[in-house]
């Protein structure tokens, strides 16, 4: 099939792909990119002995009864970080980041001392937590800052620290490569610098992550003007070492009638500095028309984005967008009057092979609100950040979790509004939690019960050895064939030579054919592979040794 001329785009939904991959052969085209043609097909892919995950077309060049399955993340139902000292009283917010450094976990975590939060800019601050093991987490006693007169707490910014004073602006955290090692810990704040006109994001640097000065003024600009509200979130800034460029993923207004109109924009930068104003980057994700509506009016958008450049494979990109849901006029709940700016708020899930052009799979919710009465039944949103666990095989991401809306804490209309439509807060609580999925674990390509296979396109790799991260789970099977360029089983590797992939749930599954993983031979030579997959989960390849 790879000579075929004719471009099939398949639509990677739970709902569609079984059906078209189980009448068709097809080469697959996600996120807006045309099919290969057959030239483009014909050269191999370079794999190298780096890891690759299954999050759209690339490896399915042919494919019948499978499917691009997404997995939510497990709850723990832990409150990781919960409001537990003076200055943290009026919860925790969700414009926070996790990062794990050598053997470390440390956390930067925004909090507000009263349970109002629009109450000025003097009332937030950003905390510091550190843990051997993501799991349980110490807020050390510092002693940077005076609160009301006691220094044993964990405030790094705020109230003070580090010269600033800070509302409810959070903050996001990244690794910078390029920096000294003074300002390795780069810290994007909208705060602690007074802009005359616009708006504007900084960086404040650390060599530990404790001690912060500001170093970057005005990273990030946003011309004025007079409705927009741009940048007014948690921005995300990171180097992406594929393109050798600064990435900054930003809040954006789309001028929608009766909607702010949230949106996600990328701006990108060979230093820190000369990104393109806010109004000039171009929007990467929002809400489209296969989103909810009402008439003409967008009652979804997309607040925060969480995206990051995935550590452990090639070529892949996780967006982790906060979708919010707003209550607008014509909603029964609310016949007469309508809350300002109120809704609940959820996390959904995307995914990327440049950063740029982004698939959303089926759309449902990744991280879904909880029962009614949980600690999470009002809003989960996923905070930056996602580390491994110590041992390896799983990943942690961490969410903002609440018991009240997006609006709850405006003011007093807004909480009798809700709370006559049956939408109060029941305790006020707004913590962290976390979420744990398998390594690779977001994506996987699930075979049908009855069974079914794909071919890869050429792949040039280097190693000796093959390795998949597989769960086939108590009867689901696997096996690997290898063929050359042209699609012929090699001699020694075909489907029958393969040992059986069974009773496995392993995230390095080295596969063998009679007992033999020797793969050097073909090293540096064009190969496919052929995986055949009856009722089980592959979400990652490798090529080792």
């Amino acid at each position: 099939m790879g000579t075929r001329k004719e471009e099939v785009r398949v639509m990677m939904t739970r709902e569609r792909i079984g059906l078209l991959i189980g009448l068709l052969i097809v080469q697959v085209s996600i996120a807006g990119e045309p099919a290969a043609s057959a030239d483009a097909v014909d050269k191999p892919i370079d794999v190298g002995g780096q890891r690759q995950v299954f999050i759209d077309g690339r490896f399915l060049a042919q494919a019948k009864g499978v499917d691009l399955f997404v997995h939510q993340p497990r709850k723990t139902g832990e409150m990781t970080i919960k409001p537990d000292r003076e200055w943290e009283l009026g919860g925790v917010g969700p414009y926070s980041s996790v990062m794990k450094v050598g053997d470390t976990y440390h956390m930067w975590y925004h909090v507000m001392d009263t349970v109002q939060w629009h109450t000025g800019e003097k009332n937030g601050s950003i905390c510091y937590a550190r843990s051997a093991d993501g799991i349980h987490w110490e807020k050390p006693e510092l002693g940077l800052i005076e609160y009301r007169g006691n220094r044993k707490n964990n405030i790094i910014i705020g109230h003070g620290a580090a010269g600033a004073e800070i509302g409810q602006d959070g903050v996001m955290v990244f690794l910078d490569p390029n920096a000294p090692e003074s300002e390795r810990f780069r810290m994007l704040a909208a705060f602690g610098v007074k802009v005359e006109q616009g708006q504007a994001i900084h960086i404040f640097s650390s060599r530990d992550g404790i001690h912060w000065t500001l170093t970057h003024k005005s990273i990030v600009t946003a011309r004025p003007q007079e409705r927009g509200h741009h940048l007014d979130s948690q921005n995300v800034m990171f180097w992406d070492d594929r393109i050798n460029k600064y990435v900054c993923y930003v809040r954006k207004n789309r001028a929608e009638p009766g909607s702010q109109g949230r949106c996600i924009a990328r701006g990108e930068s060979n230093h820190l500095g000369d990104f393109p104003a806010v109004q000039d980057m171009p929007i990467v994700f929002g809400s489209d028309r296969n989103d909810l509506y009402q008439g003409e009016t967008p009652m979804v958008d997309f607040y925060m984005s969480a995206a990051i450049k995935y550590p452990w494979a090639q070529d892949a990109y996780f967006m982790f967008p906060t979708m919010y849901y707003h209550y607008i006029p014509g909603l029964a709940e609310f016949p007469k009057e309508i809350p300002t700016n109120a809704g609940p708020l959820d996390t959904r899930f995307a995914a990327s092979r440049d950063g740029i052009n982004w698939e959303r799979y089926d759309r449902r919710s990744f991280v879904p609100l909880g029962m009614k009465g949980e600690f999470d039944w009002a809003s989960t949103r996923v905070i930056w950040g996602l580390v491994p666990d110590v041992a390896g095989r799983e990943m942690y991401l961490y969410y903002r979790a609440s018991d009240w809306l997006h609006g709850w804490d405006r003011d007093e209309r807004n909480k009798r509004l809700l709370t006559e439509a049956g939408l109060h807060a029941s305790e006020n609580i707004a913590v962290l939690s976390r979420l744990v999925s398998r390594r690779d674990g977001f994506v996987s390509v699930r075979g049908a019960y009855g069974g079914g296979e794909f071919t890869t396109p050429p792949l040039v790799f280097q190693g000796s050895k093959l390795s998949v991260n597989v769960d086939t789970s108590a009867a689901g099977v696997v096996r690997v064939e290898i063929l050359d360029a042209g699609g012929l089983p090699i001699k020694g590797y075909s489907l029958d030579d393969c040992d059986l992939i069974h009773t496995c749930n392993e995230i390095d599954r080295v596969v063998t054919w009679k007992r033999n993983s020797d793969m050097s031979s073909l090293s540096g030579k064009p190969v496919r592979l052929r995986i055949t997959i009856r009722d089980a989960d592959l979400y990652a390849f490798q090529f080792q040794g």
